[in-house]
């Protein structure tokens, strides 16, 4: 029992003297995982906002195509293509909505990386 116990308070002092970082290096570390939690969900968010138009956009034309089931060829032609320019519409729109949110959070993650090197830098005495 007693090894058991001095091996513990052994791995604890290792540890300890291990963790030589400053609070600011804390900080730093605290900063990235917020800054790289947050570009998490700003992707998150714009990737499911762009699903929403794509699923839009194939509903919308699929109701189209429907509607048009048993019209003449010419109206069902039509019909197809404008049930194709309403998804090439959409798919434009929800790539945009993905790649403004991208951006977004590559830049959050750039600004507190820099941040946090800002922080790292702090040196104390």
């Amino acid at each position: 029992m007693k090894s058991i116990t001095a091996f513990l308070l052994a791995a604890c002092m290792m540890v300890a003297v291990g963790c030589d970082e400053s609070a600011f290096d804390e900080e730093a570390d605290a900063l990235r995982d917020a800054t790289q939690q947050q570009a998490e969900d700003i992707r998150d968010s714009s990737q499911n906002a762009a699903e929403n138009i794509r699923d839009q956009a194939q509903m919308k034309a699929e109701s189209i195509r429907n509607q048009a089931d048993n019209a003449p060829d010419a109206t069902e032609d039509a019909a197809e293509d404008r049930a194709d320019m309403i998804e090439e519409r959409g798919e434009t729109a929800a790539d945009q909505k993905e790649n403004l949110g991208e951006k977004k959070a590559d830049s959050l993650e750039e600004a507190g990386e820099n941040e946090a090197d800002r922080l790292e830098e702090i040196e104390v005495e």
